[in-house]
Formats: structure tokens, sequence, C-alpha cells
């Protein structure tokens, strides 16, 4: 019998950089060139980091290219944090291992090579704590699934103040199952503001059997707070 053991639980808040504008996204095989900036800050102590990156094909089955030699930095209006790209892959990171502070606004600026500039601003939102989380074998939520999958419950109560929005992040013996747009799951509160969540009304993550390959794996769910920006943006993909 297969065991899952839920090890971990962790509390983020999350502050994504993105931008405020409308997006109309269209998908064309030919390349483009157009700069993507993929970062976060959050209140869990580590080495924060920001990826640097060019568009390219939609059907491109390789990494995209990097930008390298850039100026990127990260304020909260009294403290400049710069990043470095040690390992000349685009990855730019933080010297040392930070938290980020709950309600702080956080701007992040890059300059390229070429002296174009970007930034973003957004702030580090509060959360309220999980109670548990849990794990069962059953029928799907989804009624075009006829098998019997892992259902991943949380418990958790909604504050009852509107315009909540949040972000789920799953891994599978710390294999990250949900580092595409498509594979995370995100939510605002504005049918559920007050609720309280358990394991009969919420199943934020369902796994396939076929999936579970050992007698016992690790479990690690985060529940993120972010910005409306960012809940618009990856609304915004999942309709194209």
């Amino acid at each position: 019998m297969k065991k899952i053991h839920i090890i971990y639980l962790f509390i983020l808040f999350l502050a994504h950089y993105s931008c405020t504008e409308p997006i109309d996204l269209e998908l064309k095989n030919e390349a483009s060139n157009i700069l993507v900036v993929d970062g976060s800050i959050t209140n869990e102590h580590k080495i924060h980091s920001v990826t640097l990156s060019r568009s390219a094909a939609y059907q491109l089955n390789d990494i995209t290219p990097r930008e390298l030699n850039a100026a990127v930095t990260i304020t909260d209006g009294d403290t400049i944090i710069n990043l470095y790209d040690l390992d000349n892959d685009g990855t730019y990171e933080t010297e040392h291992e930070l938290a980020g502070k709950i309600n702080h606004v956080y701007t992040l600026n890059v300059i390229l090579e070429n002296g174009e500039t970007y930034s973003a601003t957004d702030s580090l939102y509060p959360i309220t704590p999980l109670d548990s989380i849990s794990c069962d074998y059953g029928r799907s939520d989804d009624p075009f699934n006829e098998e019997n999958v892992y259902n991943i419950h949380l418990f958790v109560q909604e504050p009852p103040e509107p315009g909540q929005y949040y972000q789920w992040e799953f891994y599978i013996d710390n294999v990250h199952q949900t580092d595409t747009i498509t594979a995370k799951q995100f939510a605002s509160d504005e049918f559920v503001n007050g609720s309280y969540f358990n394991d009969e009304n919420w199943t934020v993550y369902e796994i396939e059997k076929e999936r579970i390959e050992n007698d016992t794996v690790e479990i690690k769910l985060q529940m993120l707070s972010i910005s409306k920006k960012k809940f618009d943006f990856y609304t915004a993909v999942m309709l194209e």
C-alpha cells in the first residue's frame, strides 16, 4: 500500500514582480526577442533569485536564451539589495540569505547591458496560517475522470476581509510539480470570502496514482498570498 507522508508545511508570503498593463498573448512559432523577468521575494529566509531570459518560439523544446551582464537590484526604499549572476546563466541571486518583511513595498530594478531599464513594484502580503493538510485516496473531483486519485486537502480559515488572492505550490519528494502556470492552483476569495476550507469542500491538488512510484513519498505544499496583478496575469494566460 502506498503511503504519503506530508512532512513539510510552509506558510509563505509572496510579492511577484509583474507588469500592470493588460496583456494580449499571441502564440506564434516564429522567434521573438522579448525580455522575460521571473522573480519573487518571500518571508522565507533563503537566497532569493530573479531570472532574466528572452522569449522564443512557442513550440521551442529547449531552454530559452538567457539575459546576461545585467544589473539587478531589489529595494524597499531603505535598503538596496544587489543580485549577482555568479553562474553566468541568467539567474541573479542575492549574496546572502534574507527574508522579506510583511506589508513592505519592494521594487525590482533591471538595467540591461545595452542600457535598457525595467522596474516593477509590489508588496509583501500577509496570509492566514494553515491549520493542517491531509491526503486521502478516492474519486477525483473532476467529473470526467473516473479513476481514483490521491487528494490533497487543506484546512484553513479564509479571512473575512475581501480581496484576497492565493497560489499553491506542490512538491513530491522535493521535485517541483507546479513549475508551469498551467500546473498551478490559484484562486481569489470572491465566492468563498470568510469560509473555512476542509476536506469536504476543497481539494487543492490531485495526484494520479501513476505518479506515485515509491511505497512512501514526501509531500510539500506551499500556500502563498499574491497580488491581484499576479492573479490577473495567471488568469489571462489560462484563458488564452
